[in-house]
């Protein structure tokens, strides 16, 4: 299939009756979703795939990354209008949208947000497209081996440039790669660690450990923690000013087109990066916004171009991350991740076959971001005040009604009761990741690399014995593996040296 052939298949298919519908259901889950503080894009994503089982393939990609696209517009709106940000992505905001919000130009802040967020989805999805040519060549100098090695290489990234402490983070990684072994062994057929147990022979479920690990650890956060899910929030804009200001902001966005085009494009180069993310991505071009401004001293205080250069930045990165993802199966973030495991349940593989037969799927997740948040940035306009009321909902009500959906997803996946048991205590497990500081992100991305991991050991150790790591891609992904390692770890220990004395 050509690209030509592609992107007019994909849009027709986006567009169609088939899939648009899923498409805008998705949008609209998503924007709620990102408004929940607590929530967040990995939730929207959890509960999404539960219903990929009965999709076709268009529809239910369109579902899943249509529901990811708006998340974080949803976000911004908290992190502005209630100093509480809806998604880890929108840390950055909080720096200029509440000092906006304070001087009365919160909806100038909003507007701004979301078509900033609209602008730079749109840019990540240009540049994935453009993009496409060179995957497709490049792919091909992976085989096994390079593919072994580029996932250890993924699982660096995510434990050095993720938040959480660097050996925390290989630890739920490797711990990640161990349970994907658990089941019957694809070479020998021999059972591992399944104690006896009918149900853990095919291994574990993905869509029970994602429910567990992001959606139920939330609700049990919730929980603990009470009260409302947006305390102190601020009295609601009147209708007629919040508009005037929304599409004032909106105006903005465009005006800065420069700076908007620059910090998408830094977004959209550390999507590439395995690991990053949305929110490092922000903060580097927030700071690239302040740096580049005459007015620095105004940064931290109320400055629109803080809160388009956030924004544009954290959206931007999808498509830098979906290009990692589709090129060779390693997940550029937790949210790419489940995304994967999406298409695993739809039958989809990554690398040569979508890149080649499947390329009107790649163009279908292009499409999604670019329709979904479009979506995202006209629903919000209007439903900026409706909303917001959500987040004043008692944790005390929303949690058994969000859990009894996380339940049934859990069932419905495969109608298996013991599902409903795995995601509980993958819950568990999530909650007290999250409570001692250890990389859920990391579990996960190591718990769908696995399969990938042992399948092409086993091939590269068949194919070249156990010098391939010997061969030029393979020797230099290693190099660079340990290379990060040292530096991040000499890094560590001057660090604790400074604190010493």
């Amino acid at each position: 299939m050509t690209i030509i052939e592609g992107m007019t298949s994909g849009f027709l298919q986006a567009v169609s009756l088939e899939v648009l519908p899923y498409l805008i259901t998705g949008a609209f889950f998503g924007l709620i979703i990102g408004v929940i503080p607590g929530l967040s894009g990995h939730f929207a994503m959890a509960m999404a795939v539960t219903f990929l089982y009965s999709m076709e393939p268009g529809a239910g990609i369109a579902f899943l990354l249509g529901a990811h696209s708006t998340v974080a517009q949803g976000g911004g709106l908290t992190a502005i209008l209630f100093s509480t940000p809806g998604t880890g992505q929108n840390a950055a905001t909080l720096l200029d949208g509440p000092p906006m919000r304070d001087k009365g130009r919160a909806g100038i802040a909003v507007g701004a947000a979301m078509a900033s967020c609209f602008l730079g989805a749109t840019f990540g999805a240009i540049a994935l497209a453009a993009l496409i040519p060179v995957m497709r060549d490049v792919v091909l100098f992976f085989g096994p081996p390079e593919i072994f090695v580029l996932a250890f290489l993924a699982l660096t990234f995510v434990a050095i440039l993720g938040k959480e402490d660097l050996a925390r983070s290989l630890i739920a990684a490797l711990l990640g790669l161990m349970l994907a072994m658990i089941g019957v062994d694809n070479v020998t057929n021999a059972e591992r660690f399944t104690f006896g147990s009918e149900h853990l022979a095919d291994g574990l479920s993905m869509v029970p450990v994602i429910l567990g690990l992001f959606a139920v650890a939330e609700m049990i956060d919730l929980w603990l923690r009470g009260g409302s899910l947006a305390q102190d929030a601020p009295k609601a804009l009147s209708g007629k000013e919040t508009q005037r200001q929304i599409f004032h902001g909106i105006l903005l966005a465009f005006k800065h087109w420069w700076l908007v085009l620059r910090c998408s494009a830094i977004g959209t180069v550390m999507g590439l990066i395995p690991g990053l993310g949305s929110a490092p991505a922000a903060f580097v071009a927030y700071g690239h916004a302040k740096q580049s401004s005459k007015d620095k001293d105004t940064f931290g205080k109320g400055n629109v171009k803080g809160v388009i250069g956030a924004e544009a930045a954290n959206d931007a990165v999808e498509g830098g991350a979906l290009a990692s993802t589709l090129a060779f199966g390693i997940p550029g973030s937790s949210s790419m991740a489940i995304l994967l495991s999406g298409l695993f349940i739809l039958g989809l593989e990554t690398g040569p076959q979508m890149l080649n037969s499947n390329l009107d799927i790649v163009f279908i997740m292009i499409f999604t971001i670019i329709i979904g948040n479009f979506l995202g940035t006209i629903v919000g306009m209007f439903l900026v005040n409706p909303l917001s009321r959500s987040t004043s909902v008692r944790a005390s009500f929303m949690v058994p009604v969000l859990l009894s959906i996380i339940v049934t997803g859990a069932y419905a996946a495969e109608r298996s009761v013991f599902d409903i048991g795995i995601a509980l205590f993958f819950g568990v497990v999530g909650y007290v990741m999250k409570v001692l500081n250890y990389s859920r992100a990391a579990l996960l991305i190591g718990f769908v690399l696995g399969f990938a991991v042992e399948k092409n050991l086993y091939l590269a150790l068949l194919l070249d014995g156990p010098y391939f790591i010997l061969q030029p891609v393979p020797l230099i992904l290693s190099l660079i593996t340990v290379a990060f390692l040292t530096i991040n770890i000499i890094g560590i220990l001057r660090d604790g040296r400074r604190r010493r004395i």
